[in-house]
C-alpha cells in the first residue's frame, strides 16, 4: 500500500530549504539536488531542480517538488523537467 504523510512533506521541505541555504552560501547555484517531496513515507529519491524553479515553488506553500513518476492522482502538475515535477 502507498502511504503518504504531510509531516514527511513538511520535514523534507525544511531539509531542502537548508540544503539550498548552504549551497547559496558557497556561491550562486544553477540547480540544486534535493529530496523528493512526494509524501510517500518510503521515498528518499533525489531530484535535480533548476534554482529558479525551486525559488518559484517554495514561495507557494502548496507546491512540492517531486521525482518523475511520483505525482499522486489528486495532484496537478504545474511544471516539469526530466528530473523533477512541480505539483500542487
Amino acid at each position: 500500500m502507498f502511504r503518504t504523510s504531510s509531516r514527511k512533506r513538511a520535514l523534507f521541505r525544511q531539509v531542502n530549504e537548508r540544503i539550498c541555504d548552504v549551497s547559496v552560501s558557497a556561491g550562486p547555484a544553477e540547480s540544486y539536488e534535493l529530496i523528493c517531496e512526494c509524501g510517500s513515507t518510503e521515498c528518499t529519491e533525489r531530484v535535480v531542480v533548476p534554482a529558479d524553479v525551486y525559488d518559484g515553488a517554495v514561495r507557494n506553500g502548496r507546491r512540492y517538488l517531486v521525482a518523475p513518476g511520483h505525482v499522486l492522482p489528486w495532484e496537478t502538475v504545474l511544471g516539469k523537467g526530466s528530473t523533477y515535477a512541480v505539483v500542487a
